[in-house]
């Protein structure tokens, strides 16, 4: 199912789970991607995807983007337990973090539940197995 913006009546502060999960995509992003860290702070929630993922937009200190363009700060992709392949993304648009997005790779499933940190890896990275959630140590 295509992404499909819900703008939310009243804006609300991001949850527990929500936060924990972009500060550690923001530490773990790109070059750059820190610098917004501080705009965490100011962030509300202020639209989710009708798709039934976990998807949301930001409005940093009620401040929305006036571009579409985008930018990807940090990018990583988990399996569920049943071997579903999904991705997790923050962008910023217009200099303002503006998003978590996350999405199906493979088309099996919805991802309508934020993954734990410790089951991402970057994206494209390989799994050793389909049916693997994380890579084994060496």
């Amino acid at each position: 199912m295509a992404h499909e913006t819900g703008y939310l009546a009243d804006p609300r502060m991001l949850t527990r789970e929500e936060r924990s999960l972009v500060e550690w995509l923001l530490e773990h992003g790109d070059q750059g991607a820190m610098e917004f860290f501080p705009q965490l702070a100011l962030a509300q929630v202020v639209a989710h995807c009708r798709c039934g993922c976990a998807s949301i937009d930001f409005a940093i200190d009620g401040q929305r983007p006036k571009k579409f363009a985008m930018r990807v700060l940090s990018d990583y992709q988990w399996r569920d337990e049943q071997g579903r392949l999904f991705g997790a993304m923050v962008f910023e648009q217009d200099d303002l973090l503006a998003g978590l997005d996350l999405w199906s790779i493979d088309g099996a499933g919805i991802p309508s539940t934020l993954p734990a940190p410790a089951l991402l890896l970057p994206y494209g990275a390989p799994f050793l197995c389909e049916r693997q959630t994380r890579v084994l140590p060496e």
